[in-house]
């Protein structure tokens, strides 16, 4: 889970580093999530999931498009006013999950988890430990898509 999690990582860094600048802020519609906006939910969701991985309790959840409908972007933190500044936030974020999933005990792995976000969603142990993966590979399927909608037909 860790090697996946480190490459998933690097290909979304690469991806987004690899739009044209116009293209970070684009919304397909409007409506959609922007690059930069995905890149600010991946520099954080690591950050998120690290006390669930750590002490199975809950991190201060912040706020989520998903979680609050009326707003439809991450809230811009200190740090992730850019691509590059998200990229350098999720990858040490993500290196710090990293340790704490290859250090997590394997007795715990069927345990079951309730996220703070998802509705309360219950999972496994194990199941949690590659939400972050899950997370990064989904938001780098949507920003290959803008880089497309852009003319960018290159794999990054």
């Amino acid at each position: 889970m860790v090697k996946m999690t480190q490459r998933a990582v690097d290909d979304i860094c690469r991806a987004a580093l690899a739009l044209p600048p116009d293209a970070a802020e684009w919304t397909a519609g409007g409506e959609a999530r922007s690059a930069l906006d995905q890149m600010r939910e991946v520099a954080q969701s690591a950050a998120w999931l690290l006390p669930l991985v750590l002490e199975k309790t809950a991190a201060e959840f912040a706020r989520h498009p998903d979680k609050d409908p009326g707003h439809r972007q991450m809230p811009k933190a200190a740090g992730l006013e850019t691509i590059q500044g998200c990229v350098e936030a999720a990858r040490k974020t993500t290196t710090e999950l990293c340790r704490a999933i290859a250090a997590a005990p394997e007795r715990k792995l069927e345990e079951e988890v309730t996220l703070p976000f998802g509705g309360g969603l219950v999972m496994t142990f194990a199941d949690l430990l590659g939400m972050h993966h899950w997370n990064l590979v989904y938001h780098l399927g949507q920003i290959n898509q803008i880089a497309l909608a852009h003319g960018d037909k290159e794999m990054h």
